[in-house]
């Protein structure tokens, strides 16, 4: 993958027009203007796509659902390189440079930044450290972490399965089966702990973790959304 590869930035949102022009900005900020940008909203209503104020964003509408609106994202993106990217988080300064030399080395075609939340609280810098431990280990980031992937690769594997939970835990998994090189960046996101604060910090932590040993031990996405949705919404 050459050295100038483009990037699309695929934003799926849902009722997020107090954040998406922020989030906008801190894309351009930190990684400059020339990059394709793209919102996809799932709300009924569409409404955060008439708050955007920047008119170079390309925005779309789609159904319902994560990773049904990344895909939808990614099938009109452009770029070499596409970035999942919640509209809550903030990119690193010179993540640009930082992903296409990651995807340059030799066998890898994805990976993530590390995670750190805009709380400084020690319950969040411990939450974010643990989280950075265990996808150190697996190399199998969340979505709250800014994954990239190259578009040849998300093509040929057949982009976010069309699950309402874990999509981004299934498609690193599939990635890992193909024996592809999945990367972690030492850099950081800034990704905010509102859905953290709502639900309680300790109680999300372990409820997310619960989520995900369930999620190995075989039960479905769709079980584990029904807890999703009982007790609040899952970061």
């Amino acid at each position: 993958m050459p050295t100038n590869s483009t990037l699309s930035i695929i934003i799926p949102v849902f009722n997020e027009q107090l954040l998406i022009n922020t989030c906008i900005k801190g894309i351009k900020s930190n990684l400059g203007n020339e990059h394709e940008i793209i919102v996809v909203d799932g709300s009924p209503d569409n409404s955060t796509i008439p708050c955007i104020s920047d008119k170079s964003i390309i925005s779309v509408s789609s159904s319902a659902g994560r990773a049904l609106q990344m895909n939808t994202g990614a099938m009109i993106a452009t770029g070499d390189i596409l970035i999942f990217l919640h509209a809550d988080t903030t990119l690193p300064l010179n993540s640009a440079s930082l992903i296409r030399d990651a995807l340059v080395q030799p066998g890898v075609v994805a990976g993530a930044f590390s995670l750190s939340f805009d709380d400084k609280s020690f319950l969040s810098r411990l939450i974010a450290y643990m989280a950075n431990i265990r996808t150190t280990l697996e190399r199998v980031p969340y979505g709250d972490q800014a994954p990239f992937i190259k578009k040849e690769t998300f093509v040929t594997i057949g982009g976010f399965p069309l699950i309402p939970i874990m999509e981004d835990v299934e498609l690193f998994q599939d990635i890992k089966k193909r024996k592809l090189k999945i990367i972690l960046l030492q850099k950081s996101i800034i990704t905010s702990a509102r859905r953290f604060k709502q639900t309680g910090m300790i109680r999300c932590f372990l409820r997310n973790w619960l989520l995900r040993i369930l999620h190995t031990c075989g039960v479905s996405p769709f079980t584990l959304k029904k807890m999703y949705k009982n007790h609040g919404e899952l970061k």
